[in-house]
């Protein structure tokens, strides 16, 4: 009798030992997304640092604290661990950032790719870079640059389908986490939820590993850095770790959100594992994005590299500008 006494006392401090660990893991991690908080608004306030290229690590960064809040306090009042609305939310919530800041990176790839052919001059000020919507098209353009209107048509038109190939992920993986709860009560949506989330994670990483060898490939254009290539492949890095994490334990089964077995997700190894695989890389992939200045690495103005097509008067003033500068080369103006 002794025994089982001891045993079920050494259990009630087993339970109670690792909801206060489940409820540290939670505060810190909305404190490490709040600290970003000052950041982005920083670079909100200067003009110099202003950019929304970044937007979606700036969501994930308000959205991260309210989620890791609400953790908290779920942490603290058991009854609301099982609540319909918020595992819905959070299994959204968590499943998307990683995809959509993969986007953020395709748009940083764009601007690396248009620059190629249209270099700005060295003494032109960032509000007026090429790339904004406020550049005008009388802006002097250096003599050796190499202009080619259907390349750099080309390459705003695939990574915008790059962009919408994402969707891909993102609507499996909206279906299937909105669905995460009912599984626990039907064994046929329980499969199709994990069909649909492992398509929506697969498809990510297919689409990340591809982003990211058009990142090494950008390295060899004119005025890319290697730091460039470096920060998007990080970012890359991260939100591949995520997907290959969500891959690797999303085979798991368990029959109640609250239970410690292991496959639940609820086991000491299985949580580090999400934590540091999954919602570390994540808020890596944010820092990233926000806080170097993106603006001033990758020269995207404010918009970044928004337009689909040169507007007609840019295209002649650059015409005129090319055969100025073949004139020059030619002797026939001095």
């Amino acid at each position: 009798m002794d025994d089982d006494k001891r045993l079920i006392h050494s259990r009630r401090q087993l339970v109670v030992f690792q909801c206060l660990l489940t409820l540290g893991h939670r505060i810190v991690f909305s404190l490490l997304y709040f600290s970003l908080v000052p950041v982005f608004v920083s670079r909100l306030y200067n003009k110099h640092s202003r950019v929304v290229v970044s937007i979606n690590a700036i969501i994930t960064t308000i959205e991260r604290v309210i989620i890791f809040s609400l953790r908290a306090w779920q942490s603290r009042d058991p009854a609301e661990r099982t609540s319909l609305a918020l595992t819905t939310y959070m299994q959204v919530s968590i499943a998307l950032p990683y995809i959509s800041m993969a986007i953020d990176v395709v748009a940083l790839l764009r601007c690396m790719y248009t620059r190629k052919i249209l270099l700005s001059h060295p003494s032109m000020s960032s509000s007026m870079h090429p790339l904004s919507p406020f550049h005008s098209a009388s802006l002097r353009l250096s003599d050796d640059i190499h202009d080619d209107p259907k390349k750099r048509f080309f390459y705003r038109w695939f990574t915008d389908v790059l962009k919408l190939a994402f969707l891909a992920a993102i609507v499996p993986g909206i279906i299937g986490n909105a669905h995460y709860r009912g599984g626990m009560d039907s064994t046929s949506t329980a499969n199709e939820v994990m069909i649909t989330r492992y398509l929506s994670s697969g498809i990510a990483l297919f689409l990340i590993l591809f982003v990211a060898a058009l990142v090494v490939r950008a390295r060899h254009l004119p005025k890319v850095k290697p730091i460039h290539v470096i920060l998007l492949l990080s970012i890359l890095a991260c939100n591949a770790s995520s997907a290959i994490f969500r891959l690797s334990f999303m085979y798991h089964r368990t029959t109640s959100l609250t239970s410690t077995a292991p496959g639940s997700g609820n086991t000491f190894l299985e949580k580090g594992t999400f934590y540091i695989f999954h919602m570390l890389s994540d808020w890596l992939a944010v820092a990233l994005l926000l806080v170097p200045n993106i603006r001033a690495i990758f020269k995207t103005g404010m918009w970044g590299d928004w337009r689909a097509v040169d507007s007609l008067s840019e295209e002649q003033e650059r015409a005129r500008k090319r055969k100025e500068a073949k004139a020059r080369r030619s002797g026939h103006i001095v």
